[in-house]
């Protein structure tokens, strides 16, 4: 199954801004993808650490099949929704 990775701070303005955008889309695509939230700021698996997420605002990475894609910044619905679907 495809998983959605958006990591994140509370702090982060553009990162609350980009929360709407991510949950409609985790909502919408609910039965197909997995959508996962991680806060850098209570990562304590290391899931940051171990996929090199070092920029904030926010770093969605998409998986599936052993493949990564990792995007920085902010994305719009059409953009995330392209991604995530290509």
């Amino acid at each position: 199954m495809k998983k959605v990775v958006k990591f994140y701070a509370d702090w982060c303005g553009p990162c609350r801004s980009y929360a709407p955008t991510f949950d409609k889309l985790a909502e919408k695509y609910n039965d197909q993808i997995e959508f996962v939230n991680v806060n850098v700021d209570k990562d304590t698996d290391g899931l940051a650490a171990k996929h090199n997420v070092r920029s904030i605002p926010h770093t969605t990475l998409i998986k599936e099949d052993g493949t990564e894609v990792k995007k920085v910044g902010m994305l719009s619905e059409t953009q995330l929704e392209e991604l995530i679907l290509s």
